[in-house]
Parts: C-alpha cells; structure tokens; sequence
C-alpha cells in the first residue's frame, strides 16, 4: 500500500468545508464513523459524526450524531440526534466535532488519538481511541491496485464516477478504543484494539448514488489464525445504476497484502435476515409501516487468482439498523443498512491457511423510489 503515516491523520481525516460561495451548497454531506468491537464485553458499536445541507445557513443545514449498539444479548440499541448549526463547531483544519450539548469527537496530535464523548438519548459514551495504523485514502488504494493489476475499463469507470461524486473517502484501519459505553443505565467497559474509522463527503444529491456494499472484519492480528486487515467495496455506478466493482483487500499477519477484484469474487445472497432490526429516524416506521428491505440471512463472497491464493467470507448478520435519507430533487430516497455480522473467513494466502469467525462490520446502501 502506498505509504502515509499517523502523524497524517490531522490533515488527511479533517473536514472537507466547502467555499461559502459553492453554487452546490445545499448538496454538501460529510461524516465520520466509528465502529468498534469488544470481544470481553461483546459488544459493538458505531458512532456517525455527520454536517448535512450548507453548513453556513441554521435554516438549511444541521449536524447529526447516530448511534447504533448490538449488546452481548444480541439486543440492538439505536438513537438519533439533531444539531442545530448555532450549537456545532467544526473546521477544515482538524477532524473535530463539537455538537454542543450532544457529542463531541476531538483530536489530539500529540498523542495521536481520538476522544469521543457524548449522551443520546439512553445511550452515553466516553472512549479515547488512539491510531494505530496509518491513514489510507481512496486514492491511495485506486492506485495501488492500478499498478498491481491488469487496467481495465471498469476500473476507470467507477473511478471517474466516484471522483466526480466524492470529495472524500478516507478509512483509519485500525484503532485501539478503551473507555465506557452506558446504555439504558447498564455500563460497558471497552477495551480492544480492533476499531475502525471512515470519513466520507461530497456535494451530491442522494438521487445521483446507486450505492455500494463496503465494510471490514474488525480484526485482532495478536490472535493466533487472524490476519492484520480484510476490508470490501463493491461501488455500483453507471447510466442503468446496476454495474458494480470493487474486491477485497486482504493483508497477511506478515503485512503481504491481495486485492481480489470483482472478476475474481462471486457474490451470492441467500435467505432472508430474521433478527433484530431498528429503523430510523423513527418517524420511518410511522410513515411506511410495511417498509422492511431486504436483507440477506447470509452473503458470500468468495474469490481466487492467478495463484494458489483464494479467499471466502460468509457475513451472516447478527442485527441491522436501516436508515432513510432522503433526496431534494425528486422523490427519491437512500437507504444505509448498517449490519453487525459474524463472519467465517477462509483464506490461502502465500501457503498459509485461515479459518476464523471475525465480528464484522457491514454498510449496504441502495436507492428508493416510493410511488
């Protein structure tokens, strides 16, 4: 992978603000998420740190901070909270969010570290998460796996369409996170080093975006039989929105690194997904009572190369949390469906073989037209 350092962080994770005089103001969307797994306490998390609309007009942008939690229990905790601009602080200089009241996420260059604190609802935080591996941009993986492979038309494709979209799309592979999570009065102690973090953002109306399937094994490589890092994209692009690539990254305990590109990977889905869901904003079960979208019981991916090497991975979702944007040009609408998963890796990877269950997390997201 082309190389960046943590000392990186501050500039590469921080907010992307447009120019005040950007005729796509209104279009503007940038956010964190942080995910984590805590294999004493069982419990994951992810965190979204979010400005949407024109940050510099109260009555046309506001920030968000998301919750969603899946205890030991298997049971899903959500919740959602608007901010008011006149209460956020944020800057282009760091990735800073201070909702005041709310939430905050601040970052410390000395230590190297985020600190994330903030209520919501039945649901409180106060973790510190330091960077553990360098930060890794899109542009960065475009191009490394442009010059490890063969070019090809699709790469171009979703490549121009995703900078055409995009102006960020940064992902920190690994975090150490300790502190507490409280949640409806019961407390949780976290302490594990296999957190995650991307940052995303554009000037984009969600009717323009087909969606994609992105996600990461939350890995723990100090662990006999797991590898440093398994990350997926499949990015859908083009005139019909039905074209997809991406592929799966995976890098070896010893730091080898395969990219496994769409040619290469089958995808099946099967069954249909029974256990806990949350919807939100809430108001999304008062308006469209029978709305439940797909979600598979299990997705497999499954892919091999030129060599020896091959890898599959059976993500089979433990709870979800469906979230609904909406567009402002049509009646189009966006749905994120946030998946905690368990997933069975098998891999071959330079003569070496693995065979592990991996907590995972998983982000489908598809457009809705209603009508």
């Amino acid at each position: 992978m082309l190389s960046s350092r943590v000392e990186d962080t501050p500039w590469v994770d921080s907010f992307d603000l447009p120019s005040v005089f950007d005729p796509r103001l209104p279009y503007y969307k940038e956010w964190h998420d942080f995910v984590f797994f805590d294999r004493a306490s069982q419990l994951f998390g992810l965190l979204n740190f979010a400005i949407h609309g024109n940050p510099y007009d109260s009555k046309r942008g506001y920030g968000a901070v998301l919750a969603f939690l899946v205890d030991s229990g298997g049971r899903t905790h959500t919740a959602l909270k608007l901010i008011p601009l006149s209460k956020l602080k944020v800057t282009p200089f760091t990735p800073d969010f201070h909702g005041e009241g709310v939430a905050s996420v601040s970052y410390s260059p000395g230590s190297s570290s985020f600190s994330l604190k903030g209520g919501i609802d039945q649901i409180a935080f106060d973790l510190h998460a330091p960077v553990v591996l360098a930060p890794v941009t899109m542009s960065q993986i475009g191009l490394e796996v442009l010059f490890k492979n063969r070019l090809k038309e699709e790469m171009l494709e979703v490549a121009s369409e995703m900078a055409s979209i995009w102006d960020k799309w940064v992902e920190l592979p690994r975090l150490k996170v300790t502190g507490t999570v409280s949640v409806g009065g019961t407390s949780y102690s976290v302490d594990t080093t296999t957190g995650y973090q991307d940052h995303e953002g554009g000037r984009f109306d969600w009717g323009s975006v087909a969606g994609w399937d992105t996600g990461v094994l939350l890995c723990d490589p100090s662990l006999p039989g797991e590898p440093e890092r398994v990350s997926f994209l499949f990015y859908r692009y083009g005139a019909s929105k039905e074209s997809s690539y991406g592929g799966i990254i995976v890098r070896s305990s010893d730091g080898e690194e395969r990219f496994f590109d769409s040619e290469k990977v089958t995808i099946t889905r099967s069954g249909e997904f029974a256990g806990e869901r949350a919807y939100l904003p809430g108001v999304t079960r008062l308006l469209y009572p029978d709305y439940r979208p797909s979600i598979p019981a299990t997705i497999a991916f499954s892919g091999s190369d030129e060599s020896s090497d091959s890898v599959e991975i059976v993500f089979t979702p433990r709870a979800a949390c469906t979230i609904v944007v909406a567009g402002m040009r049509d009646e189009s609408e966006t749905t994120f469906n946030e998946m905690y998963c368990n997933a069975t890796f098998d891999a071959k990877l330079d003569g070496r073989t693995y065979h592990k269950t991996i907590p995972c997390w998983f982000e489908s997201v598809r457009p809705r037209r209603w009508g």
